[in-house]
């Protein structure tokens, strides 16, 4: 017995040893984060910061130790990161702005500036939590941010929407008109949109939804809620936004549909 025992767990070590290794390297790749640079090449590794432009990574060197270095934003084609908890935490439906902003202001300080559009998403859900606490000046300086960290992308497009929410609330209908109609304008224009143009035109939808209600046009606003939640629904925070306004219009509106 003792002779077939030793000699069992001599035939199981190595198997064991060899999958857990293979599980380790499996759980390794799942949760590498991956950058792609402007000349092709890969980076993998734990995407820890971002600050002066550099976003900093902490890999492991094949002495095992660990390692951490800086790579420059601009050198960066696209990025591939795990949305963080805390952040897919406060999409969810029924948050509470100031657990909106406790979660957010960590990782929009630790993240803003990475190319990466859960990361302007946060930025914009941010801005709005702020403002639905009474807080407009960090609202606006935090929509301002995301123009500063992405100038000239298709991101800006998520900055003016914003801005455009603080106009509408503060009773500039025409000035958030103005903001959004080129953005839905162009939208419009996208045939075959993309999932990440969910990001760049469903706050600019949602907004201009409100603007025809204040004008008086229910079925125009209608129309805008619906496409978010049927061709802009990657986010589920503005997805759950769209069908409570458009929830809200059809009981003052009975009857409403799409024509």
């Amino acid at each position: 017995m003792v002779i077939g025992s030793l000699f069992f767990r001599r035939r199981v070590g190595p198997a064991l040893v060899i999958a857990l290794a293979f599980v380790f390297l499996m759980v390794r790749s799942v949760a590498d984060d991956q950058i792609i640079k402007t000349d092709g090449s890969t980076i993998t590794g734990s995407i820890v910061s971002v600050s002066e432009g550099q976003v900093m990574v902490e890999s492991h060197a094949s002495t095992g130790s660990i390692v951490k270095l800086p790579y420059q934003i601009a050198d960066i084609k696209s990025v591939s990161m795990a949305v963080p908890a805390d952040v897919t935490k406060a999409e969810a439906q029924g948050v509470a702005p100031a657990a909106v902003i406790a979660a957010l202001e960590p990782q929009v300080k630790l993240f803003a500036g990475l190319p990466a559009t859960w990361v302007v998403e946060a930025m914009a859900q941010l801005g709005d939590a702020y403002a639905a606490a009474g807080q407009a000046d960090h609202a606006l300086a935090t929509y301002n941010q995301i123009s500063q960290f992405y100038p000239g992308s298709a991101y800006e497009n998520v900055a003016k929407a914003s801005k455009a929410k603080l106009s509408l609330k503060a009773g500039k209908i025409d000035e958030a008109l103005a903001a959004v109609q080129p953005i839905v304008d162009q939208a419009n224009k996208n045939i075959a949109p993309s999932p990440s143009d969910g990001a760049l035109y469903a706050g600019a939808f949602l907004v201009y939804g409100q603007v025809m209600e204040a004008q008086k046009k229910p079925q125009q606003a209608l129309e805008a809620y619906l496409t978010v939640k049927t061709m802009y629904y990657q986010n589920p925070n503005l997805v759950d936004q769209a069908s409570q306004l458009a929830k809200n219009l059809r009981e003052h509106n009975p009857g409403l549909g799409i024509e």
